[in-house]
């Protein structure tokens, strides 16, 4: 079983790594958040180099590139991403941002199959065997329709890993994953499948390989709620409500480290708020509540050390409960 930590932009950042590596709860790799590549230029991240620049984790890590230009492009953005400390490059056919998707990039390339099939026979010609990966979801909108012809596309460029997030562009991140189509993508491509979408606690991530059959599992947010996720499929323990505490503190610290040069104390507390927003089910609601109005880092320390955290689906179930 294959484990990767799905790229989310502004989230699974340098901080979050390092903080994972702390913790010692670590996938097998790691994946940045997008570099766009347009008409002009590959937009060279500052917080995506550091991903790659200063991982000290030892987990290899992908280059993730987005964009929808000419192949041609595209392949010469894969080619300035191809530096010291990058294990391969992802191609983002995936994210549902409009932002991303008006410029067709993202999951905008699923509206346009030819395209997507260029790009990825162009990236597949000057990439080396092992260092090329795809993640993208099932569709624009209609899964039946167009997930046959996406598997195509994937199987004739024969890239070394395919990431299925089960849903469609349509669905953004509402609605529920289907699973089924993972197993499709087991059966139709000769590469390994890791399948991606709401795997939020091991009980899940084991059902759907099950299911699935795929090779591993791709996981964004539920990492950020539950970083010991990946402790836990290795067969260690549930983290205890302690060992969250720690999860924060040493979150907190780490954002830091990045941030504090260059941000002010409510600019850091509202950095920290994107990483919560996934974290809030397991807070009591008053504890939410103070969190989200929180300027200052010692006051979101003490709010964050009030009282246990724990998160667990009956935890998450039952204060979903008392929000409505």
């Amino acid at each position: 079983m294959k484990l990767a930590l799905a790229p989310m932009q502004d989230v699974t950042d340098l901080a979050f790594m390092r903080t994972l590596h702390r913790i010692g709860s670590l996938p097998d790799v790691f994946i940045t958040a997008y570099f766009r590549s347009t008409s002009t230029t590959c937009a060279m991240a500052e917080h995506n180099l550091r991903c790659i620049d200063e991982n000290e984790t030892g987990v290899p890590i992908w280059a993730q590139l987005a964009g929808s230009d000419a192949p041609a492009l595209l392949r010469d953005a894969a080619a300035l991403l191809e530096r010291p400390g990058v294990a391969g490059i992802n191609l983002n056919a995936g994210c549902p941002s409009p932002l991303v998707n008006r410029h067709g990039a993202g999951a905008g390339l699923l509206r346009d199959l030819p395209r997507f099939a260029d790009i990825l026979l162009q990236l597949r010609a000057c990439l080396p065997a092992g260092q090329f990966s795809v993640k993208c979801r099932l569709g624009w909108e209609d899964a039946a329709a167009d997930f046959p012809r996406i598997l195509d596309c994937l199987a004739a460029a024969s890239p070394d890993e395919t990431g299925i997030h089960a849903r469609t562009r349509k669905q953004l991140y509402g609605g529920t994953p289907d699973f089924s189509y993972v197993k499709c993508a087991v059966q139709h491509l000769a590469c390994p499948v890791l399948a991606n979408g709401d795997i939020t606690t091991p009980q899940q991530a084991m059902e759907c390989l099950e299911s699935t059959g795929a090779a591993g599992l791709m996981i964004g947010r539920g990492a950020v709620r539950d970083p010991y996720i990946f402790r836990q499929l290795r067969g260690g323990a549930a983290p205890t409500p302690e060992e969250m505490q720690q999860y924060f503190a040493i979150l907190i610290e780490e954002t830091g480290r990045i941030l504090l040069h260059k941000r002010t104390e409510k600019g850091h507390c509202n950095r920290m708020k994107k990483y919560l927003a996934f974290c809030y089910p397991d807070f009591p609601a008053e504890q939410e509540h103070a969190l989200r109005r929180c300027t200052s880092m010692a006051d979101m320390q003490r709010i964050l050390t009030q009282s246990p955290v724990t998160c667990t689906e009956n935890n998450y179930a039952g204060n979903a409960a008392a929000r409505k």
